[in-house]
């Protein structure tokens, strides 16, 4: 926004340069350059307040602790009757309508010092009248409209009709949706609200009497609006940022003042006011201990109700920052801008929460990259239909939690499981023909309850690689925190065979393996996908406070190997099992090696810690194993 500081100065003594103007409202928070007597700034989306020359002259007195000069526009109005039936149907989306009649104007061109003003601020002249409500929309910050009232038999505020058009003034035919508000007479559309006015009612140089708009529109629903039309003006920013509720009739009436000055017209005492509610300054409670334990400072009561009233907040917040202050931190952030960051000392918090579960989650990213895992973030927003694409059957996961205003129905529920949203990932990488992935999240899950309840878990996708890579990844995590085992698991999510369950310190926390192929066929994939989720959260709890160490062993091991094929259904656990009740605390360790359709290799590692093994005690112990994987499970013995 360009604004000429000559203009500035009509409402605020400034005795300092531009240059250091500048400076001074960029420390504030307004990004402001100058070049030569005028003034660039780079106005934030929440300071609506700032869209006009009179809210810029507001944040210098702010700035500069001085005065505001009052306004310069008296309105003189006539006993000339006349009369505008007004109706506004849509009160939510524009609670306040207010318009003037003002008969017998001359159009003509504006004076020089209004057109210099205008070229200054990047608006072209066009006529006296025109010029007039884009000069009072950069005053005030209020975007107006001027019909030719003779060819306007009504106002009616109100939506679109289905199938209605209308040909804006840039000439452009536009075809509205019913959710758009215009501005309509008895028959049609004359004005789309807050965007542009229509051809048909627009002031000419025949014009003699004018219909004069100020009105409070809806943010949203304007910006909506503007964004469905593809239609971006001056209006359309200052609605969709927030107009002052007390500025609509401010700037109405200067705007009349101005047209009897420069147009020769005559205001009649007709002016309409439609409101849907009265506004009135909030009230905010600020308090002196918040201010200074967020800002880090040492402020008195008295040196904050200073700030307040030069920000003229002691009152109440002003109905033109109604829009953007909202709570006390918001007070407190303007606190902190008039006082000044470059005043308030650079320290560290006095008191940094040390959170085991944080802790907890660097480690594991440490882990999962090591392993060769790529970390990813999804959204934690799904498709309602999740639950059936993964055909989960545990009542507690197929329980969501729906989002209250979903943007749309394909991410409208909050997720019980990671799952899916990892499977959108791998979905998204084939299709762009990265075959190869591998990719871990470090998310929440979310169930019902008073209050909801949440989760954080670590879980991962997998594919060109195998069931035992999986179980290393996450062997490798919980090798840091304590014992753990795998065990049988029975879940339509993952393949019979190629799936465990995973127990840490005794408690069950999560499952690895490979996805279901009725899964995997609602995904389109046609090679195997190796999953894991795991609760951090019990993790967490089951971790052991301390690191285990034990001393090197004193003694030699001996590694014997065994072969045997398997028949169907026999687990990897299973045989771990017999291995480890046959063996006792001789076996030390369990290596699976060597897998090849139905067949097995293991290499079965006898240690004792307090003496030296003999070979034959070993092979005795190694042919008792044998024999009970034979009779227990059936396995056949390789030769």
């Amino acid at each position: 926004m360009k604004i000429p500081i000559s203009w500035l100065k009509e409402y605020v003594d400034i005795k300092i340069s531009p240059e250091e103007l500048a400076e001074r409202l960029t420390m504030a928070g307004t990004e402001t350059t100058a070049r030569g007597e005028l003034l660039e700034l780079d106005i934030l989306p929440n300071r609506g307040d700032l869209q006009s020359v009179i809210g810029i002259a507001r944040e210098i007195v702010t700035i500069l602790d001085s005065k505001l000069h009052g306004t310069k526009y008296k309105v003189l109005s006539t006993k000339e009757k006349t009369n505008v039936p007004i109706e506004v149907k849509e009160r939510k989306l524009c609670p306040r309508y207010m318009a003037r009649v003002i008969k017998g104007v001359k159009i003509k061109d504006s004076p020089d010092w209004m057109k210099e003003r205008l070229v200054a601020c990047g608006l072209r002249p066009i006529n006296n009248i025109v010029d007039i409500t884009n000069y009072i929309l950069l005053e005030y910050g209020q975007p107006l409209h001027a019909f030719d009232f003779d060819k306007v038999n009504k106002i009616v505020v109100r939506k679109a009709a289905e199938g209605e058009t209308i040909q804006t003034l840039d000439g452009t035919e536009h075809k509205l949706d019913p959710s758009i508000l215009v501005i309509a007479d008895s028959t049609r559309p004359i004005a789309v609200a807050g965007i542009m006015g229509g051809k048909e009612s627009e002031v000419s140089e025949r014009t003699q009497n004018i219909l004069l708009e100020s009105a409070f529109f809806d943010p949203v629903s304007t910006n909506k609006s503007s964004q469905f039309l593809k239609l971006r003006t001056e209006s359309s920013i200052r609605f969709g940022k927030g107009v002052d509720w007390e500025g609509v009739e401010m700037a109405l009436h200067a705007a009349a003042a101005l047209i009897t000055e420069l147009a020769e017209g005559t205001i009649c005492d007709f002016k309409a006011d439609k409101k849907s509610f009265e506004r009135e300054p909030k009230i905010i409670k600020v308090r002196t201990e918040a201010v200074n334990r967020i800002l880090g400072t040492e402020l008195s009561k008295k040196e904050i109700d200073a700030i307040l009233k030069r920000l003229n907040f002691l009152n109440g917040i002003p109905l033109y920052r109604a829009g953007d202050i909202e709570r006390e931190i918001d007070v407190i952030e303007e606190i902190a801008r008039i006082y000044g960051y470059h005043k308030i000392k650079a320290k560290l918090p006095q008191e940094i929460e040390d959170n085991p579960l944080d802790r907890l989650c660097v480690k594991t990213r440490e882990i999962m990259a090591g392993a060769g895992l790529f970390e990813v973030q999804t959204f934690s927003i799904l498709d309602p239909q999740y639950p059936d694409r993964l055909k989960l059957r545990d009542a507690h996961l197929r329980d969501f939690i729906k989002v209250a205003n979903p943007l749309t129905e394909e991410e409208s529920v909050l997720r019980t499981i990671v799952l899916p949203s990892l499977l959108k990932v791998v979905d998204h990488n084939r299709r762009h023909q990265v075959d190869d992935v591998k990719i871990f999240e470090i998310g929440k899950v979310y169930y019902k309850g008073e209050p909801h309840i949440e989760r954080m878990m670590l879980a991962g996708a997998l594919t060109k690689t195998d069931f035992f890579f999986t179980k290393a990844a996450v062997s490798a995590l919980l090798n840091e925190f304590g014992s753990f085992e795998f065990k049988e698991i029975k879940t339509n999510l993952l393949n019979l065979g190629k799936s465990a369950g995973i127990v840490f310190e005794g408690e069950g926390i999560g499952w690895l393996g490979e996805l279901a192929i009725p899964i995997a066929r609602n995904y389109d994939f046609t090679e195997p996908v190796f999953v894991f989720e795991l609760d951090l959260e019990l993790l967490l709890k089951n971790a052991a406070a301390t690191k285990k160490h034990a001393p090197l062993p004193r003694f030699p091991k001996t590694d014997r190997d065994v072969a045997f094929f398997v028949k169907e259904g026999v687990t990897h656990s299973s045989i771990l099992a017999i291995i480890r009740q046959t063996g006792g605390n001789l076996v030390e360790e369990i290596q699976l090696f060597d897998i090849y359709n139905n067949s097995r290799a293991y290499r079965i590692t006898y240690r004792d810690p307090s003496r030296t093994l003999k070979v034959e005690e070993v092979n005795e112990l190694h042919t008792k194993i044998c024999d009970a994987l034979v009779q227990k499970l059936g396995v056949e013995l390789r030769k």
